[in-house]
């Protein structure tokens, strides 16, 4: 704990110091006045001390059922927490916590999703401590074997073909293959074009069939390129950030432990899950894998957004939710959002690809083939709001929403604040609304809003919210 300490005045004190020496040590000479050496060593003896001070002045003690943290130096503070009213406990640990065999802890206590109310860095072995004395409170009256799932390695390979690390990397792959590329091999620099070359006749008067066909194969054989180099790059990722992922339940209490390089623990009560969210990811879904997030009051989540099962058979779904959250019945949604959703939003898109195709076909008749692309277009939303479904069952609010990346999400009728709708002047020409459930601080709010809702549809969930048959 004391070297953490130390570690962590230097490194947020080593810019505004270097920043105040800048002049001294820009000569470079190592003959710098000699009150620069005394000043580093003053500074160093003072964090030193002040390190092991601190250290010495903060306490924690761990009883049956209470947790008292008391630290400061000059201005000393006392906290005393229940473990009964612990409702979240996350532990970290990075590479330098854990070769100083160290740990984060924060722990929840309201019912929000705001910052932890309580951090305190301790020893791996108080950490474990306080996790085991927080389950046994939670368990004490529960008589319920332990439930585990454990997500392995062929399920992580799927998660990474379809994670935003792919996404978000491949034109950060292109742009450094093009730099790379350009060092290797210089060229004499070119006359630089301005953009509105590109809409002149003469651009395009000299290009061919052929000479198109084999800038498209060079351009396709390039992407391809970049995007196997990002996924494998995603998939060295995934592995590090999900390895050993496990999901284990006793009783009320779901606990999480995953990591490699850093380790991270996470414990939460069931009743503060609110709603659970199933995502077929576009490449994923191909192959039968889906993703399980949550939204739970005081979790956070991998990433922040919630993660509990990184990459799961759609097939395994529902025995292994039905065995770790028998909470939630798991049931495909087949009520269908009204026809003219699809109309709604399909015609201020097409109206503005139309306008660009006919102002592009002025300049040259190679935008028509830009038709091909306003089809595909139109029938992704057509398909997007066909296969929208709904459903309001006994104690769940069921919504699937289709994509490219489908997500189906199960929310607790308790755990609905308030319900609304809106309808603008355009929605309100196809005589449709969009319809939004509202919980405390939830990961996607998108996730909860659905359009297409008439008004009859709004007041038979309104009476489901108010569990009137």
């Amino acid at each position: 704990m004391v070297i953490y300490k130390i570690y962590s005045q230097i490194r947020y004190s080593i810019i505004p110091i270097a920043a105040l020496l800048y002049n001294e040590i820009r000569g470079g000479t190592g003959q710098q006045p000699g009150w620069v050496y005394n000043l580093a060593i003053i500074y160093g003896i003072m964090a030193g001390s002040w390190s092991i001070l601190a250290w010495y002045r903060e306490t924690y003690q761990l009883d049956s059922s209470v947790l008292h943290i008391t630290r400061g130096v000059f201005t000393v503070s006392q906290r005393t927490i229940p473990l009964i009213k612990i409702t979240n406990i996350k532990i970290e640990q990075s590479w330098i916590y854990r070769l100083l065999g160290i740990a984060n802890v924060e722990l929840q206590t309201s019912d929000s999703n705001a910052s932890a109310d309580a951090r305190l860095v301790t020893s791996s072995k108080m950490a474990e401590s306080l996790k085991k004395s927080l389950g046994h409170s939670e368990r004490r009256n529960v008589n319920t074997s332990s439930k585990e799932h454990h997500v392995t390695q062929k399920e992580i390979l799927m998660l990474s073909m379809s994670s935003n690390t792919f996404w978000l990397g491949l034109p950060i792959t292109v742009a450094v293959i093009q730099q790379f590329w350009s060092w290797l091999s210089p060229e004499p620099e070119e006359e630089q074009a301005s953009f509105v070359e590109l809409f002149k006749r003469e651009t395009w008067s000299g290009i061919t069939l052929s000479d198109s066909i084999k800038v498209s194969l060079i351009l396709g054989a390039f992407l391809v390129s970049c995007a196997l180099i990002t996924w494998l790059f995603s998939l060295g990722t995934a592995q590090l950030r999900y390895k050993s992922w496990q999901l284990s339940r006793s009783g009320d209490v779901l606990s999480i432990h995953y990591g490699s390089l850093e380790r991270k623990s996470v414990q939460f009560q069931v009743k503060r899950i609110q709603s659970l969210r199933i995502k077929d990811l576009m490449f994923g879904r191909l192959y039968g894998y889906a993703s399980v997030y949550i939204d739970c009051v005081g979790y956070s989540g991998e990433r922040k957004v919630k993660l509990l099962i990184p990459s799961i058979r759609t097939s395994e779904l529902t025995e292994v939710l039905g065995r770790m959250l028998p909470e939630f019945q798991l049931q495909a949604p087949e009520r269908a959002i009204h026809r003219n959703a699809k109309f709604a939003a399909a015609t201020p898109v097409l109206l503005m690809l139309v306008i660009g195709i006919i102002a592009g076909s002025y300049f040259t008749l190679w935008f028509l083939l830009m038709i091909s692309f306003l089809y595909i277009v139109y029938r992704y939303i057509t398909y997007s709001y066909a296969n929208t479904k709904w459903e309001c069952t006994a104690n769940l609010f069921v919504l699937r929403k289709a994509g490219f990346n489908q997500t189906t999400v199960y929310l607790l009728r308790e755990s609905v604040e308030s319900i609304s709708i809106r309808q603008s002047s355009w929605q309100k020409l196809f005589h449709i609304y969009q319809l939004k459930m509202e919980i405390d601080s939830p990961a996607n709010f998108r996730e909860y809003l659905m359009s297409g809702v008439t008004y009859p549809d709004y007041e038979e969930i309104l009476r489901w919210y108010k569990n009137k048959s």
